[in-house]
C-alpha cells in the first residue's frame, strides 16, 4: 500500500499534463482530426521534452522500455457499455425503448447485455445467447423466429408427456400447479386440541 501511495502521483501526472497542454482550448470538431492532432502534439512536443524527473528526452527513454515491454493481449480491450436485464416472461428483455426475444430457457433470469457500434449482445453466464443489430428507431420488437419455435416445441412436448391422459401428479408439470391441496382450519381450533377440549381427528 506504501508504493501504491508513493507511485500514485506518478502514474496520474500523464493526466493533467495531457489536459493542460495539449487538451485546454482545444478546438473539437471530430474523434479522427483529434487523434491526428494528439499524435502530432506527441511526436514534435510532447516526447522531445527533457523530463523532470530523469532529465532526458522523453523519446529516448522510450526506446530504450520497449525491449522490456510484454506482448499485447490478444484480443482488444472490451470496451462495449454493459447491462443486465430480467428476462420477463414472454421471454423478452428492454434495452434503450426496444424489446428483443431470448431463449425461454432463461426466462426470470437474469442476463448481460454488451452493447457496441449498434451490436447488442446478449449472454447469460458465459453463453452468448444471441446477437442483435440495433434498431435505428425506437419500440421495436426484435426477434429471431427460431426462439418462439423452439418454445412451442417444447410446450408441444410437455403436452405430450404430461397431458390430460396421464396422471393428476404429472399433469401439474404442465401448468405449473404441483401444489398440495391441504385442508385448512382456524387457529382458535388448534388451540382448544392443545388444551384437551376437543378429541383430535384427522
Amino acid at each position: 500500500m506504501q508504493l501504491m501511495a508513493l507511485t500514485k502521483g506518478k502514474v496520474e501526472r500523464p493526466i493533467d499534463f495531457l489536459r493542460e497542454r495539449f487538451w485546454r482550448g482545444y478546438e473539437f470538431s471530430s474523434i479522427g482530426k483529434a487523434n491526428a492532432d494528439v499524435l502530432f502534439w506527441l511526436e514534435e512536443s510532447a516526447n522531445r521534452r527533457v523530463h523532470g524527473t530523469h532529465h532526458r528526452r522523453v523519446e529516448e527513454r522510450w526506446q530504450e522500455e520497449i525491449a522490456h515491454l510484454g506482448p499485447l493481449p490478444s484480443s482488444d480491450y472490451d470496451t462495449s457499455l454493459k447491462v443486465f436485464r430480467k428476462v420477463y416472461r414472454d421471454c423478452q428483455i428492454s434495452f434503450n425503448a426496444n424489446r428483443y426475444v431470448v431463449p425461454h430457457r432463461v426466462v426470470g433470469k437474469r442476463v448481460m447485455l454488451k452493447v457496441k457500434n449498434r451490436l447488442v449482445r446478449i449472454y447469460h453466464d458465459q453463453d452468448l445467447l444471441f446477437t442483435y443489430e440495433e434498431p435505428i428507431t425506437k419500440r421495436n420488437v426484435v426477434s429471431d423466429p427460431r426462439f418462439y419455435e423452439e418454445l412451442r416445441r417444447d410446450k408441444e412436448q410437455l403436452r405430450r408427456k404430461y397431458g390430460r391422459s396421464k396422471g393428476k401428479a404429472t399433469r401439474g408439470l404442465l401448468d405449473g400447479s404441483l401444489w398440495i391441496d391441504v385442508h385448512h382450519r382456524p387457529l382458535a381450533e388448534y388451540e382448544q386440541y392443545a388444551q384437551g377440549g376437543l378429541a383430535w381427528k384427522s
